[in-house]
């Protein structure tokens, strides 16, 4: 399948702002340390990082073994290029003494649920380093974000929630806002919008799919079973709402709830949904999980209503994460040594259909603006690794490149990224199909248009 590319039609322009940080004025190679560098995000980040930057940057891939170093060289030969140093997330100062004098300290030490260890970001402060995480936790990611004003004070930048999904796919919906906003220049710099220009988005959704696993390993097994035990939050016209985790209950109007003598109209959304990913992947359906970029959308974008989704094949896996939901225990479910264990029994199993399945990964962000119009965007990659690699690759190159101001963003603030569209060029390298700011019927699999009218 070709690969499609559309960001918007006039030329791309990298900004550079100025960013009181050590790693715009280094001169030499840049040093960048990857923390749980022998895991599946981490050393697919170093590998995107050393095919593509390997006379810009110096990378170490850290992890507690060098057996767990050999182990992932194998499997990906690049990361022979690599330094490797042992290192213990658990002891800051074993992360102070690696990451002191370098330019960068990448996160991928996972999973982040149900976690309260901040030591990496903390270090990353008392050091002067430049910090990102692949956070997929909602709270985790919270309490990075407390660190804003160290992070102003210390001069350097931080990125949280830095991988694919949420990571690309919150700077792919910023974008398509900001250009409906009247927010970019000709130039595509960041600018404030004239009263009375633009639409304002009233509803965003997240959708995400993945064949099996997505190669991804054990640990988006643990991560998918910690959330299966986490209540769903969605915002719609301005509110809050908690519903199950992964129910199978389709579209529901609830009818209206009162609170403080106002009505509110509970959404009118299930948790499952049938989205289509477009040709490669098709229709697929999509269920509630309690993501990250919910939460920061709504604050951060200012869209009144969010949703987030995930989906796999086979489908018996989705019933299988729905069993799992409703028959565990709550505490199970919040008993990280507990999921482990279940995420080690069931990787055999996966690993043996993600054989016959396939990595494939996809991502379609929807914003309905005022009026009746819409927009969305999609991303589809046949290796999740890869693709997770090229989006963490892309924020530090970003970072790296000072084209982040220091304190502490989400992806999708201003602040966190000076140019998206280099970002996002990045990012989507090795897609079979990435389309931006797009109507909906145009990114769906079967299309056809007779008479001027939409058929699919």
């Amino acid at each position: 399948m070709q690969a499609t590319h559309s960001l918007a039609s006039r030329p791309l322009r990298v900004q550079r702002r100025s960013v009181l940080c050590r790693c715009e004025s280094n001169g030499a190679k840049k040093k960048v340390v990857v923390l749980g560098g022998t895991g599946r995000v981490g050393s697919a980040t170093a590998v995107s990082l050393i095919d593509n930057f390997s006379q810009q940057y110096e990378i170490t891939v850290a992890s507690r073994s060098q057996e767990s170093f050999d182990k992932i060289c194998e499997l990906r030969p690049g990361l022979k290029n690599a330094r490797f140093a042992p290192c213990d997330i658990t002891n800051k100062e074993s992360i102070k003494a690696l990451i002191a004098g370098t330019d960068l300290v990448l996160h991928t030490a996972g999973p982040f649920q149900h976690s309260k260890n901040f030591n990496v970001i903390e270090a990353a402060l008392e050091t002067k380093t430049p910090y990102i995480d692949v956070c997929d936790d909602t709270h985790y990611s919270q309490g990075i974000k407390g660190y804003h004003d160290q992070a102003v004070a210390a001069g350097i930048p931080a990125l949280t929630t830095a991988g694919i999904y949420p990571g690309t796919s919150n700077v792919m919906a910023a974008h398509i806002v900001s250009i409906s906003r009247g927010e970019y220049d000709e130039n595509w710099n960041y600018k404030q919008p004239a009263a009375g220009e633009g639409i304002e988005p009233t509803m965003l959704r997240y959708s995400y799919y993945t064949a099996g696993s997505g190669g991804a390993g054990p640990t988006i097994l643990e991560t998918s079973f910690l959330l299966a035990g986490e209540q769903c939050t969605v915002y719609k016209e301005g509110q809050a709402y908690q519903l199950p985790p992964i129910s199978n209950r389709r579209e529901v109007d609830f009818g209206p709830v009162f609170k403080e003598g106002q009505a509110y109209q509970l959404p009118p959304i299930s948790n499952r949904r049938e989205v289509d990913f477009g040709p490669g992947i098709g229709r697929k359906g999509v269920y509630l999980y309690n993501l990250p970029e919910v939460m920061s959308a709504f604050k951060y974008i200012k869209v009144p209503g969010v949703s987030a989704r995930f989906g796999t094949d086979p489908f018996i896996w989705n019933w299988a994460m729905w069993l799992v939901a409703r028959l565990c225990p709550p505490q199970f479910l919040q008993d990280r040594s507990q999921v482990r264990w279940l995420a080690r029994l069931s990787d055999p199993w996966v690993r043996i259909v993600d054989k016959i399945i396939g990595e494939a990964v996809g991502m379609r962000v929807e914003v309905d603006f005022e009026g009746g119009k819409n927009a969305s965007g999609i991303y589809v990659h046949k290796k999740l690794p890869e693709a997770m690699g090229n989006s963490v690759a892309a924020f530090a190159h970003a970072v790296l490149s000072g084209q982040s101001q220091p304190g502490v963003w989400y992806p999708e603030e201003k602040e966190a990224l000076a140019d998206r569209r280099a970002f996002l060029q990045y990012a989507a390298k090795g897609c079979t199909r990435f389309d931006l700011n797009r109507p909906a019927w145009a990114l769906e699999s079967d299309v056809k248009q007779l008479g001027g009218l939409i058929y699919w």
